[in-house]
């Protein structure tokens, strides 16, 4: 069920708090960007990203949110939580997946600021939220705004527009190729020889003595 190192005790406490399908460990850049969001307490949204895109025309927002669904199934990792009690941090999986989706209606540009003010917010409270998020927002007649808003840990910037073109594909009911595993991504990483790699990299890095 899991790579990541946790005695059967602690898989079954994670098991009954969240439901969980798959435990992985963090990578690197993982639990670097743990750190700093746990030492700035979800206040600071340096690391969340958001992406507003106007949809004009008819729009079935029951269908869009199924897509988005569709498509996290696809990539169980976007829905990850985030556990900091043991002694190595791990990612969650639950079993159950659901996007969190917010949607409003004809509301005040100041009101639409506010609302994606508190997505990106949210999206940094990586223990007791998820980190990626939808909201819909329909700012007039066959006009809506989509709003995608994620943390740095689930995903990088060069990835949303792929994201999002799943969203659509999915959304028109277009096949998709079959999706990369991340479990076999954490395991691969997980097993790597790391003192090795410390090794090779010092080597490579002789002889600087301040960073470039």
């Amino acid at each position: 069920i899991t790579p990541a190192r946790l005695t059967q005790r602690q898989i079954d406490e994670l098991d009954q708090q969240y439901e969980l399908v798959d435990v992985f460990p963090l990578t690197p850049l993982q639990q670097g960007l743990l750190f700093h969001a746990n030492a700035a307490q979800a206040r600071d949204d340096l690391y969340a990203v958001q992406l507003t895109v106007t949809l004009s025309g008819a729009l079935d927002s029951d269908r869009l949110r199924e897509a988005v669904d569709t498509v996290i199934e696809r990539h169980p990792n976007l829905a990850a939580r985030f556990c900091p009690q043991f002694e190595e941090p791990v990612q969650i999986i639950p079993a159950r997946r659901r996007t969190p989706w917010r949607y409003a209606d004809l509301i005040p540009d100041e009101h639409i600021e506010r609302v994606c003010a508190e997505e990106r917010a949210a999206v940094c409270d990586l223990v007791g939220q998820q980190a990626f998020r939808v909201a819909l927002i329909r700012t007039a007649e066959q006009r809506h705004r989509f709003v995608l808003t994620f943390h740095h840990i689930v995903m990088d910037g060069w990835s949303l527009p792929i994201l999002l073109g799943e969203i659509l594909a999915c959304y028109h009911r277009q096949r998709l190729p079959a999706p990369g595993s991340y479990r076999n991504f954490v395991t691969w990483l997980a097993e790597r020889d790391r003192p090795a790699a410390e090794t090779v990299w010092r080597d490579v890095l002789a002889g600087f003595e301040i960073p470039t």
